[in-house]
């Protein structure tokens, strides 16, 4: 598998993904005691789906390092942080911090060892930095953010075996959500009646649970110039928090017993809430429509995800209907 392409991973979140690098990276750099390396680059994984599959060597959603690291005290919970700034799509670790004691090495020797080994495992989709006081600083490219977004957009995310509710909520306080899902349906409806689009079955009464996405395929995330169309401080806020809802809803299907439980509803809300100051902010109709189409196309992309995963909070975590309409 070529490690550099995201579009071919196994893992749900970005922050999985993230979490399977860093793990491969230290097993490059021989930290796992008393088991043997694949030859083959190194890596203690053939792919990232052996790093993200098996509970007991790594737990992706939440990032504990393996038991059988003797290196690292079991149980420990690896260091790894989304940046607040929801302009940026910045994942920071600590992780050189951790292990500067017994690697016997400063934190920013042990980063920049760190960090020439994932370089590889993570380009294009990742820039990697060494931050002062050797912390390591992930972002996602332009490139990798399209990769991710068309993902969501348009894949069915997992479900467990048995269904996980979040703590009963009273379906008054829910109807701003099912809303929010609503309004996503209508406006990808519209789009697809005034052929800005092209739904494979955009009919209320037959739509599948995602929507399949005819034309534009892929969805012009990208410009002529390799950058990413959403640059409105609506569309990376409501990317941002596609992402946090992303990365804190996967450990729901991996760790039952959960140190800091999620409020599910706070996030399908501030998720919710994102999506209508994106709609109200930024135009899809009218002269974009006509002048700058892709924009337009992008616009929609970010409304078939929102959709998505708004869908499956209502559905799967709380186990209330996902309306197409309203």
């Amino acid at each position: 598998m070529d490690t550099a392409k995201i579009s071919q991973c196994p893992e749900v979140t970005v922050k999985c993904f993230l979490l399977s690098m860093f793990q491969s990276a230290i097993a490059q750099q021989g930290t796992l005691a008393q088991i043997p390396l694949n030859p083959i680059g190194g890596s203690l994984f053939k792919n990232r789906q052996d790093a993200c599959s098996t509970k007991s060597e790594f737990d992706c959603g939440v990032g504990i390092l393996p038991a059988h690291n003797k290196l690292i005290e079991k149980g420990a919970i690896f260091p790894l942080n989304r940046s607040k700034d929801s302009a940026r799509v910045l994942y920071v670790s600590a992780i050189a911090l951790k292990l500067a004691k017994t690697w016997q090495q400063t934190p920013q020797t042990i980063a920049a060892e760190l960090a020439e080994t994932l370089e590889p495992l993570c380009y294009p989709d990742f820039a990697v930095k060494v931050a002062p006081g050797g912390m390591i600083e992930m972002e996602l490219t332009d490139a990798g953010l399209a990769v991710w977004l068309q993902r969501l957009a348009q894949t069915n995310l997992p479900v467990s075996g048995s269904k996980i509710l979040d703590s009963v909520v009273c379906a008054d306080r829910l109807f701003p959500i099912q809303y929010s899902h609503a309004r996503c349906c209508s406006l990808l409806r519209m789009a697809h009646r005034d052929r800005i689009i092209a739904i494979a079955q955009p009919d209320v009464t037959t739509a599948p649970e995602i929507w399949s996405l005819a034309s534009p395929n892929p969805i012009p995330w990208i410009d002529e110039g390799d950058r990413l169309r959403l640059v409105h401080p609506a569309e990376r806020r409501l990317i941002s928090q596609l992402l946090t809802v992303l990365d804190n809803l996967y450990p729901t299907f991996e760790v039952k017993n959960r140190e800091k439980p999620v409020n599910y509803f706070k996030l399908a809300n501030s998720l919710s809430e994102a999506f209508q100051i994106f709609y109200s902010q930024c135009r899809i109709w009218g002269e974009v429509k006509i002048e700058q189409p892709k924009l337009a196309q992008a616009r929609l992309g970010l409304i078939f995800a929102t959709q998505s995963l708004l869908r499956f909070i209502l559905e799967n975590l709380f186990n209330a209907l996902a309306p197409l309409e309203l």
